[in-house]
């Protein structure tokens, strides 16, 4: 099982989940019940700190995709906030970063501060695509 530890803290202006270690299929559990927990929260906004978070695959991105609709369609909030750049890039391979907006600090996703959104583009190169045929390949 992947390592994830979690804390929480309940601030008068939302809850911050702090995640710590990896958000992969293999901790997903521990994620969903720590924001489920969040969602019953009377002002419903929360904070998800992804500072300490190593690396996130499809379903860690899911889950906070699944728990930002359920926050929206109860009038509150997820936000993400201080991804390092590996969880920046599979955040906008994923096409998260248009859907739930991402800070680069806690205290901006706290305060709402626009001018602190991920919005760059991504550093990370793309990956070259493969040849497709033998004479493609010969001339790569």
């Amino acid at each position: 099982m992947a390592a994830l530890t979690l804390a929480v803290e309940r601030l008068a202006a939302a809850t911050v989940l702090s995640c710590h270690g990896a958000l992969v299929a293999a901790s997903a559990m521990q994620l969903e019940t720590a924001l489920s927990q969040a969602l019953l929260r009377p002002d419903l906004r929360i904070v998800v700190d992804l500072a300490a978070v190593a690396t996130i695959d499809c379903t860690g991105v899911m889950m906070l995709r699944v728990t930002a609709g359920i926050a929206a369609e109860q009038g509150g909030s997820l936000v993400l906030a201080a991804p390092n750049p590996q969880v920046v890039h599979t955040l906008r391979e994923g096409g998260t970063l248009h859907t739930i907006e991402t800070y680069h600090t806690v205290q901006a996703a706290l305060d709402g501060d626009a001018d602190a959104l991920i919005t760059e583009p991504d550093a990370t190169p793309a990956p070259t695509a493969w040849p497709m045929n033998r004479a493609d390949r010969r001339s790569a």
